[in-house]
């Protein structure tokens, strides 16, 4: 049986950074299928979140996980074991607290690992196992504030100074110094010493008292042992089908966005289109703009033609007119003429008739004088 704690822990666990969402810790948690999620700057440890803590202090007090910081509620008084220590020491520490998993951390405060009561189980005898389930789960004990039960007030031992609230403000908690912690783990480990002391004198008094009570713890083994191997048949199940069912969500999204981006790109195609179209469409209303105007010019045009033609109608059809009234009057200037030259021969003709009349009745005048 391995009697290292860095044997049997889960090394590497998925952690948290202080200044990130409730609601982003609880996808982690979500999807790495745990109850609980380490809050590390840098490399260290500076406090748990856990399923309950999201419960009780951002669901049941009606806060927006996405508005949420986790350094504002997670718990910062916790219980540390070096990745060094036996399991015993991790039982002990268990059983004292009652608490079902414990941060594994080294010397300079750099989180390694997580051990859980069932890492326990699996690599220690089934006495010691049933013996912490039966402290853990009794009353009146000191719960920790990531398990069901009282919860703690967040503090952490060795908390770095950036370790601040929401509003920028320092903590309200107290650096301690490494000497003390150092004396907790010497104060731990000698009362893990003494307890063993204890426990060996009770199991001698209990060999003692009878097979009755060996019957019982027999009976309670078997019971936890099969409960617990039921419990953990039922999450390993209850983790498949959540698998199954994220691994489907997963397969639906991705069509769903497969789809998203073909509704995309025809949309594109269409509104390229659309806009070609309406290009074409306005190239062409400028053309027929243009051919509109040349033909209102060439109208224009043709009616300024037909002005100046009428005008040049009208003024030959006066010219014409003016050209007439002259011959006119030149026929009646003629004619009145010829009828003077008429008059005029008639006359002469008149003077001479008589003239010539005269002349005989002289000579016929003077015939008869004589």
């Amino acid at each position: 049986m391995p009697q290292n704690i860095r044997d049997v822990m889960t090394s590497n666990p998925r952690t948290i950074d202080a200044n990130e969402t409730v609601a982003y810790a609880a996808k982690m948690m979500l999807e790495e299928d745990v109850g609980l999620a380490p809050i590390v700057e840098g490399d260290r440890l500076i406090g748990m979140l856990t399923d309950r803590d999201i419960a009780t202090r951002v669901t049941a007090e009606g806060r927006d996980p996405d508005q949420v910081k986790v350094r504002d509620v997670a718990s910062t008084q916790l219980v540390t074991v070096d990745p060094r220590q036996d399991l015993d020491d991790a039982l002990r520490m268990m059983a004292k607290h009652q608490v079902r998993r414990l941060p594994v951390v080294e010397e300079n405060g750099r989180l390694v690992g997580v051990v859980a009561q069932a890492d326990i189980a699996q690599a220690g005898d089934d006495s010691k196992t049933g013996q912490l389930v039966e402290e853990i789960s009794e009353s009146g004990g000191q719960m920790s504030s990531f398990e069901e039960g009282q919860q703690f007030p967040r503090q952490v031992d060795d908390q770095p100074e950036s370790f601040v609230s929401q509003e920028g403000e320092p903590g309200q908690v107290e650096a301690q110094p490494e000497e003390e912690a150092v004396s907790k783990v010497q104060a731990a480990s000698s009362r893990g010493r003494k307890r063993r002391t204890t426990s060996r004198k009770r199991s001698t008094a209990r060999k003692s008292s009878g097979g009755a009570r060996k019957r019982k713890t027999t009976s309670r083994k078997k019971s936890s042992t099969g409960a617990r191997k039921r419990k953990t048949t039922a999450r390993k199940k209850t983790t498949g089908a959540r698998k199954r069912k994220t691994t489907a969500r997963k397969k639906t999204t991705g069509a769903r966005k497969r789809k998203t981006t073909a509704r995309k790109k025809t949309t594109g195609a269409r509104k390229r289109k659309t806009t070609s179209r309406k290009r074409s469409t306005g190239a062409r209303k400028r053309k027929t703009t243009a051919r509109k105007k040349t033909t209102g010019a060439r109208k224009r045009k043709t009616t300024a033609r037909k002005k100046t033609t009428g005008t040049r109608k009208r003024k030959t059809t006066a010219r014409k007119k003016t050209t007439g009234a002259r011959k006119r009057k030149t026929t009646s200037r003629k004619r009145s003429t010829a009828k003077r030259s008429t008059a005029k021969r008639k006359t002469a003709a008149r003077r001479s008739t008589a003239s010539r009349k005269t002349g005989t009745r002289r000579r016929t005048t003077r015939r008869k004088t004589r």
